[in-house]
């Protein structure tokens, strides 16, 4: 049976609140939300997909910019052959106020509702399936009784759209057991909900997967998002993991001991982060090693000095002072004198574990009296 060629997305949070970052780069990272959407879409001329799947999440919350709107229409409008089914999640539902009942959707989408149907394209000798969310909660699987409510084509290649969480435990946002998946008879399943690339799976003669977001949107959403593109056949697919996003988040951890001043902290971070990903992602640079007692780091003053060389950067300092506590130890003064009882202490000390427990307060108490903020790890 000849098969049928998709692109599967999810969870575009358009209008994220982008709250990771400083409030002048929200409006830039809403754009580069856009324009990653518009990359999708001309991702899918280029490859002559049959069918979008877009697995819910498509909005982040019940509140749209009306270019957000205005872009997204204009570019499914560009995409009269290809037909798209979209599949609302928790963040974006299906209900009376929802998006996706007022936004006039040109005629090549289909929006599923919060009921499990299913609609025939006989040129591709393919069904696809969905349901969506009809609230930011839906704690009682929304395909347990499919086989009661729905008849699969056996003869056609079935393909659902969902958005959910496969788990085998219980869940707020519409639970998926393995059981499900392997009992649907679909040939694949397009997901949405979590947000890295789960790889191509497979349960039973049902092969699914997760795509991730196409664009992070945090810290907490490093490396490569991206789109799910390829063919799905009866039993069987040839789909694979296709990078997209316009930017990515990336957590660099700097090792800056023996610096002394900010030139030297600046050459080292710019010596360890690439050039091209530096004006192009963001960045997090947490510093960490050990830096002269008398350096004390001003973040404020360090990301002035390296913002030009980033289109994004935010800094942690997870420095510690570097110290020598025998120099410390014959000073007359209140530091001098507990460095010299806690390295009596470590000295008669004969368990390892405790040894390390006395250097750590050794360490800790130091700070403490020197100006510099305290790190407790």
């Amino acid at each position: 049976m000849k098969g049928v060629k998709i692109l599967h997305c999810a969870d575009l949070h358009f209008d994220s609140p982008f709250r990771d970052s400083d409030s002048s780069y929200r409006e830039k990272r809403k754009e580069d939300l856009r324009e990653t959407f518009g990359a999708i879409i001309d991702k899918a001329v280029k490859e002559e997909v049959n069918i979008i799947l877009m697995a819910g999440d498509l909005f982040d919350n019940a509140t749209v910019m009306k270019t957000t709107v205005d872009y997204v229409i204009r570019k499914l409008k560009e995409i009269p052959d290809i037909r798209v089914f979209i599949s609302p999640g928790n963040h974006d539902p299906y209900h009376g106020k929802s998006f996706y009942k007022i936004i006039p959707w040109p005629n090549n989408v289909h929006v599923f509702q919060d009921k499990l149907e299913k609609v025939h394209i006989e040129s591709l000798n393919t069904v696809v399936y969905g349901i969506g969310f009809g609230d930011s909660y839906e704690r009682q699987g929304l395909i347990e009784c499919m086989e009661s409510e729905i008849d699969i084509e056996d003869n056609k290649i079935n393909i659902m759209v969902m958005h959910g969480d496969v788990t085998s435990s219980c869940s707020e946002y519409n639970p998926i057991t393995l059981e499900h998946i392997g009992k649907s008879k679909m040939d694949y399943i397009a997901l949405g909900h979590k947000h890295d690339f789960s790889g191509i799976l497979r349960e039973s003669d049902t092969f699914y997967a997760y795509s991730g977001n196409p664009e992070g949107r945090g810290f907490d959403e490093c490396g490569d998002k991206g789109i799910i593109l390829g063919t799905v056949y009866k039993k069987y697919v040839e789909l694979s993991f296709e990078p997209i996003a316009k930017r990515k988040y990336v957590i660099c951890s700097i090792d800056i001991s023996g610096c002394r001043d900010y030139e030297e902290v600046k050459t080292m971070i710019l010596k360890e982060s690439d050039n091209v990903s530096r004006e192009k992602n963001l960045f997090k640079i947490i510093l960490c090693g050990e830096v002269p007692e008398d350096f004390i780091i001003n973040k404020e003053l360090l990301k002035e000095k390296i913002k030009d060389d980033f289109f994004y950067v935010k800094l942690e300092d997870n420095t510690t002072i570097s110290i020598d506590y025998e120099e410390i130890a014959g000073e007359f003064s209140l530091r001098g004198l507990y460095a010299k009882k806690i390295l009596k202490s470590i000295e008669e000390e004969t368990e390892p574990l405790e040894k390390e427990l006395l250097y750590k307060a050794l360490k800790l108490g130091i700070e403490s009296l020197t100006a510099k903020e305290v790190k407790m790890k």
